[in-house]
Order: C-alpha cells, then structure tokens, then sequence
C-alpha cells in the first residue's frame, strides 16, 4: 500500500488549501507552546443541544492520564452551545473551550479542533456519543506503546431497545470487521478514535471536500493505510452512541452514507486507485446480521438489506446531481 503515497498526498492536499490545516497554525502554535495536556478531546456539533449537553456530562467524568484534559467543541455553524453546558469549571484538570467556524462540516470541524488543541493525542468523538470513563485510558495505554498508530476503540449502541439504532451499529461493526487489518488496512467511524497530533497534521487531517458527515472517516482510514501507517484497534476504549432512529431517520442516514460514497470514489480514482466492489461484501453482511437470535437476527438482516437499497439510492443521486454540476 505505501507505493499509493505520493498519489494521495498530491490528491488530498489540493483540497485542504483552504482549510485551518493547510495554513499550518499548527507551526506557528507549536514553537511557542506551552506545557499542554496529553489528551485533547474534540466534538464538532451542529444544533443539536440536548445530546451535547450529556456528551460534555460525559466528557467532564473522563479518567484524565498525565493529570489534566482538554475539551475542544467546534461549533460547526449552528446556534452557540448553553452557556452552562460549555461553561468554565472550578477543575484545574480540566479546560473546555469552544471554537466557532462557519458551517462547513464535521470533517472541517474537526480539523479546526485539531488545530488549536494543545494535546499530545487527538481523541475525536461526536455530540451524540456518550465516551466511559476509561476511554482515554484504554487509548493512552495502546498509544504509549504505539505512538504512530491510529487508534480506534469500541462503539456500542445506548438504545439496544430501538430496532433502526441496533441494525445501524451493527452494519458498522461489520463494515470494521470486514476491513480488520487486511489489504485496505482498517476502517473506524470518526465518533470513537485517538491519534497523535504531529501524525495526524504529518497525514493532512481529515478531507475537507468531504461536505456531511458520510465517507470523512472511511477516507482518512483508507488514506492512512495508502500512506503506509499502522493502525490499531482498541476494545477498552468504549463509547456509547446515543443516536436514536426513527425508520426515516434510518433511511436518510444510509442514503447520506451512499452520497458520501461517491465523494470516496472521487478521491480513491483520483489516486490512481479505483474503488472495487466485493459482491461477498453484501453477502456477508447479511450473515452477520443475521448472529444473535432468529426473530433479531431476522429483523436486522431485513434492516442491514433495506440500508444498502437507501446506500445506492444515495450513491445513484449524488452521481447524477455531480455530473450535472458546472465545472468549475
């Protein structure tokens, strides 16, 4: 995969020259800098104030290695977070702050919390995650003996009792599974991952061209991999998603994942390495689905066969609205 190298690098980087990244903040932050915290945790968020409410509630109990925290939330364009939910504490080991930027999206959110955080390790979660408290722990314990790695941890559905919330996680437990250190390297989603600073700045940050939240994390993986770079999975680091569904809801959001996936498919042509479909890929899918009891298995492979249906639907109208797009 390192032979991809300069291909992807002259690929991505176009995109981020015109993202906080590509300014490098970061060289001018770092010659000055001042005695940081080894962990600095960013949350992009947009209009959603009850699930960032309990996520900084979650956030605030984290277990702090090397003593102190560092809270970014990157406010993506929305209405300002509660002033009691972002608010100060009277905890030395703990700083919160929140970063304002237009709207653009979670990838560019989350670039702009990597550029002002102080931490050694970047820790990115989302509003509606809820992390244990041994989460920076688990990931500090993997990172320490793996410095250079990308490291992602466990996330697990917080509404095991809603049907659209289980099949979605459990279509992303298989997705990880089914990438688990092979040829492509491993895919985490972006709401539970730790990485240090200098590796993640050193390999461009997240995508920038990448507008909603589908397809930002399964690029940067990907892109990871093409570079040569070690990835690593962390089982102790658990966060809980705390992202209810509705059976629209379910629908829009594996239709967003499909229109995410031609933004993938755009930036892996570009570099020279096309994307190829693995028809065992859907197979398999269903048979994961399918663990866990007859009458819930049953029901998540009904679910897991009607996201990919949402997922081409979504892939077919993002092809069709890019190619009727002007060049610019």
């Amino acid at each position: 995969m390192g032979g991809a190298r300069s291909d992807r690098r002259a690929s991505i980087f176009p995109r981020l020259e015109r993202h906080p990244l590509s300014d490098r903040p970061e060289r001018q932050h770092d010659q000055s800098r001042r005695p940081g915290p080894r962990f600095t945790v960013i949350v992009p968020t947009f209009d959603r104030p009850a699930p960032l409410a309990a996520c900084v509630r979650a956030l605030r109990a984290l277990e702090r290695p090397g003593g102190t925290l560092e809270i970014v939330i990157v406010n993506d364009g929305g209405r300002p977070p509660a002033e009691d939910v972002v608010s100060a504490s009277d905890d030395p080991t703990l700083e919160l702050r929140v970063v304002e930027q237009r709207n653009a999206g979670p990838a560019t959110a989350r670039n702009t919390g990597a550029a002002a955080a102080r931490g050694q390790w970047l820790a990115f979660t989302d509003d509606d995650c809820l992390p244990e408290p041994g989460w920076l722990s688990a990931f500090d314990a993997a990172l320490r003996a793996t410095p250079d790695a990308l490291a992602g941890g466990r996330t697990v559905n917080a509404f095991p009792d809603s049907v659209f919330a289980d099949a979605s996680q459990r279509l992303a437990d298989f997705v990880s599974s089914y990438f688990d250190g092979g040829a492509t390297g491993r895919f985490f989603t972006s709401n539970n991952i730790a990485v240090s600073r200098a590796a993640f700045l050193a390999a461009g940050g997240f995508d920038a061209s990448f507008p909603f939240s589908a397809g930002e994390d399964r690029e940067l993986c990907d892109r990871w991999s093409a570079q040569g770079r070690h990835s690593i999975t962390v089982t102790g680091a658990v966060v809980r998603h705390a992202h209810r569904l509705s059976a629209r809801r379910f629908l829009r959001q594996h239709f967003t994942y499909g229109r995410g996936a031609v933004a993938f498919r755009r930036v892996r042509t570009e570099s020279g390495r096309p994307v190829r479909i693995d028809p065992a890929f859907y197979a398999r899918s269903m048979a994961y689905a399918l663990r866990g009891g007859i009458a819930r298995g049953t029901v998540r492979a009904l679910l897991t066969a009607l996201a990919h249906t949402a997922y081409a639907a979504g892939l077919l109208w993002e092809s069709r609205r890019a190619t009727r797009e002007p060049v610019r």
